[in-house]
C-alpha cells in the first residue's frame, strides 16, 4: 500500500481565486484522512527562451492566447490596488494556514523528475489542469513523474469540449501513463475515453467530498457578515448583462447586495455595482458569505456547487466563450450529476429560475451516492 503521496494542486502564488484554494485544500485533508501522508510538489519552473517561445506557439495553435478584450486599467483616482492588496493577503493567509505546511519545492525540472521518485504514487487534481495551453510544461499532466511511480488523476478538468487536433496524439499518450483516471465532467470522461486505452470515471469536486458539517466547522471562526438579509452576487466574467439582472432581481425581492468585485482583472463596471463590496475575504469567508445567503447569483462553479452544499436558491450564468473552447460543461455536469434543477441556470429559466423548487432530499442522496464511489476511488487508485 503506497504511504507517501504526492500531490500536484492548482497553486500560483498570489492567484485570488477562491475555488481553486478551497478544493486544493479539500483533496488534502481527504486523502490525509483515508490516512496517508502527503505532500504537496511545489514546482519551481525556470523556462529557456525556447522553452518560452514554444509556448506561446502552442497557446496560439489552441486558440486560447492573445483573444478576448484587452485588460481594462483602474482609474489613478480609485482604490482598486489598495483594495487588491487586501483580498491578496487574506488569501495568502489562509494558503499559509492551510496548504504551504505541505509544500516541497523542487527548483528546476531536473529536481522535479528526479524528486517523483520520492514517492509511492502522485495524483494531480482537480479544477482545469489539463487545459490544452499547460501540454509542454509537462507538469499537471504529470510527464515528470518516473515511470515505476504510480500516476493517478482526481477530479482533472480539460477546461474545454475538444482537444485541438495537433494535440491528440499527445494527449492520449500521457493519459495512457496513469494508473487510474478521475474527471470532473462527463465531457472530460468522453474525451479520455476516446483518446487513450483508459476508462475514466466521472468524480466529484475535491469541495464536494467534505460534508456540509465539515464546511461548516471549516467557516466557524469566518469573520462575521450580514445581519440582515441579502443577495450574494459572485460573478468573475466581464458579463455586464449579469450584473444589471442581478440588480433587477435584488430590487424585485428587496434585498440588498454584497458583492465580490474585480475578480481575475479589472471591471470597470464593478466600480459601481452592488450595495457592499468587501474585499479583505479570505475563501472561509467565500463560503460564509454564501451560507448566510437569501440568494445567490453567479457565474462560477465553486460558488454554484457551495449554493448545492448549502441549499441556496441560486441562478447560475454561464461564462466564457462557446464552442470548443468553452467551459461551461463542468456546470452542466454539477447539475446533472445532482440532479437538482436545470431552471437555475439563465440560460434555461431566466431570472424566475432563481425560485425553481429544488428537492433538496434528492440532491442530498445523490450527492451522497457520489462522495461514497468518489471517495472509493481515490482510496483503490492510491491504496
Amino acid at each position: 500500500m503506497p504511504s507517501k503521496i504526492g500531490c500536484v494542486i492548482a497553486y500560483r502564488k498570489g492567484h485570488n481565486n477562491y475555488g481553486t484554494s478551497l478544493q486544493g485544500y479539500a483533496m488534502l485533508k481527504k486523502i490525509q484522512q483515508l490516512g496517508f501522508d502527503i505532500e504537496v510538489i511545489n514546482y519551481i519552473k525556470h523556462y529557456s527562451f525556447l522553452e518560452k517561445v514554444l509556448w506561446v506557439i502552442n497557446a496560439y495553435r489552441c486558440g486560447l492566447y492573445g483573444k478576448g478584450t484587452p485588460k481594462k486599467k483602474a482609474d489613478k483616482s480609485s482604490d482598486y490596488v489598495q483594495n487588491l492588496e487586501l483580498r491578496t493577503k487574506a488569501v495568502d493567509e489562509y494558503k499559509a494556514k492551510k496548504l504551504l505546511p505541505y509544500f516541497h519545492d523542487y527548483d528546476g525540472y531536473k529536481a522535479l523528475t528526479s524528486g517523483s521518485k520520492n514517492y509511492d504514487a502522485v495524483v494531480v487534481g482537480s479544477d482545469q489542469v489539463w487545459l490544452p495551453t499547460g501540454l509542454p510544461t509537462k507538469f499537471f499532466n504529470l510527464l515528470f513523474v518516473d515511470d515505476n511511480v504510480r500516476k493517478v488523476a482526481y477530479a482533472s478538468s480539460f477546461g474545454v469540449q475538444e482537444i485541438p487536433n495537433f494535440q491528440k496524439k499527445a494527449t492520449g499518450a500521457y493519459l495512457d501513463r496513469f494508473f487510474k483516471i478521475g474527471v470532473r465532467e462527463q465531457r472530460g470522461k468522453e474525451i479520455v475515453d476516446s483518446l487513450s486505452h483508459k476508462t475514466a470515471q466521472v468524480v466529484a469536486d475535491p469541495t464536494l467530498l467534505l460534508t456540509r458539517e465539515e464546511w461548516e466547522e471549516e467557516i466557524k471562526d469566518a469573520r462575521p457578515h450580514e445581519t440582515e438579509p441579502y443577495m450574494f452576487c459572485y460573478l468573475i466574467s466581464e458579463n455586464e448583462d449579469a450584473r444589471r439582472k442581478a440588480s433587477e432581481l435584488a430590487k424585485q425581492k428587496g434585498l440588498k447586495i454584497v458583492c465580490i468585485r474585480h475578480l481575475e482583472k479589472y471591471r470597470e463596471i464593478d466600480e459601481t455595482y452592488g450595495d457592499e463590496a468587501p474585499y479583505e475575504v479570505d475563501p472561509n469567508d467565500f463560503v460564509k458569505y454564501i451560507k448566510d445567503a437569501t440568494y445567490v447569483v453567479t457565474d462560477s462553479f465553486h460558488c454554484t456547487v457551495f449554493s448545492h452544499i448549502f441549499h441556496k436558491q441560486f441562478l447560475t450564468f454561464y461564462r466564457g466563450t462557446t464552442g470548443k473552447n468553452a467551459k461551461n460543461s463542468r456546470i452542466d455536469s454539477l447539475i446533472a450529476v445532482l440532479g437538482s434543477n436545470s431552471q437555475h441556470l439563465y440560460n434555461v429559466g431566466g431570472l424566475n429560475g432563481i425560485d425553481s423548487v429544488i428537492d433538496w432530499d434528492s440532491v442530498d442522496k445523490n450527492l451522497e451516492n457520489l462522495r461514497n464511489s468518489s471517495i472509493e476511488f481515490l482510496k483503490s487508485a492510491l491504496e
